[in-house]
């Protein structure tokens, strides 16, 4: 079952996003596809980053934010916890 997760962080936008796009960024390139990562975007909030994905199922998504390379770079980077939610994909397509 796919699932669209939604991640949201709480903090200086620019500077969160700064720290994801050095540090967490090439490391998900590397797990994430292996992961059953399809889609992935983020976003400046006014509080925070928000960050929406699409995987090909929970488990993915669980092996990949529980891989120890992911941790030590949200580590190195200062990141805070995210609040993960997940959902059933019913319909994802291109327009």
């Amino acid at each position: 079952m796919a699932v669209l997760v939604v991640a949201r962080m709480a903090g200086d936008p620019d500077q969160l996003a700064e720290k994801i796009l050095e540090h967490l960024t090439p490391v998900m390139n590397e797990v994430g596809p292996r992961g059953g990562a399809l889609w992935h975007s983020l976003a400046k909030t006014p509080d925070g980053v928000l960050v929406v994905d699409v995987w090909e199922s929970p488990g993915g998504l669980a092996a990949a934010l529980g891989d120890q390379r992911v941790q030590e770079a949200m580590a190195r980077a200062g990141l805070p916890q995210p609040q993960v939610d997940t959902y059933e994909l019913v319909e994802h397509r291109g327009l």
